[in-house]
């Protein structure tokens, strides 16, 4: 593998094999990662884990290990059902936030955020728009965090006081701040109304017709 490259290895409960698959989860994709060199790093699926794991624990984990690599953002019912990232639980998107944005404020290192969602029932575009929308909050209520009271409970013990700070950044309504951001970069701040205004769904689908069924032949 060439020297500029990294291996991002992921893991999953099942399929293609429903009772168990080489790397089941994130402990045998760190152990293979860890054998296979510094430049080989777990990539977490956030619908790739069996129903109540602390998702969050896990990336505070392979952070301090130095292994964590990249995410597929999605979200999940059941399992890997590729939903709207932040449809079913926004709480648990957040936490993980919640660590990333440590970790960025402590190190440079490189993670890769990947969008990774299949949508039978949405319009695909607007899914994926509203899942990066979903994404952005996230992120920024992450920011509004008071790190050092978080701290200094922690340090304490004190779990209580702990989650009412993160409850009070996650309460925040961030949409307006997100929609101001985007327009200060020449978007448009709400990306989803502004697609269906476009038209560009209808004019793709007449020039495009009926199309080629796709096939495995």
């Amino acid at each position: 593998m060439p020297e500029h490259m990294r291996m991002l290895l992921e893991y999953k409960p099942y399929e293609p094999a429903f009772y168990h698959t080489d790397l089941a989860d994130w402990g045998a994709s760190l152990t293979v990662c860890q054998r296979l060199g510094e430049r080989a790093e777990v990539l977490v699926d956030l619908g790739h884990h069996a129903k109540e794991v602390n998702i969050e624990y896990v990336v505070a984990l392979l952070l301090d290990e130095g292994r964590l690599g990249g995410f597929h953002f999605n979200d999940r019912k059941y399992g890997d059902d590729d939903l709207i990232v932040g449809s079913v639980n926004p709480f648990e998107l957040f936490l993980i936030f919640v660590e990333l944005v440590e970790a960025e404020e402590r190190s440079e290192r490189r993670i890769d955020y990947m969008i990774d969602q299949t949508h039978n029932i949405e319009p695909k575009i607007e899914a994926m728009l509203l899942s990066i929308m979903n994404l952005q909050q996230a992120y920024a209520k992450a920011l509004l965090v008071d790190r050092t009271a978080l701290q200094e409970a922690q340090r304490a013990g004190n779990v209580l006081a702990a989650h009412q700070l993160l409850l009070d950044a996650y309460a925040t309504d961030v949409r307006p701040f997100c929609a101001r951001v985007r327009e200060s970069l020449g978007g448009a701040s709400d990306p989803v109304a502004a697609f269906q205004e476009s038209g560009y769904a209808e004019k793709v689908a007449n020039e495009r017709g009926e199309g080629a069924g796709a096939g495995w032949n």
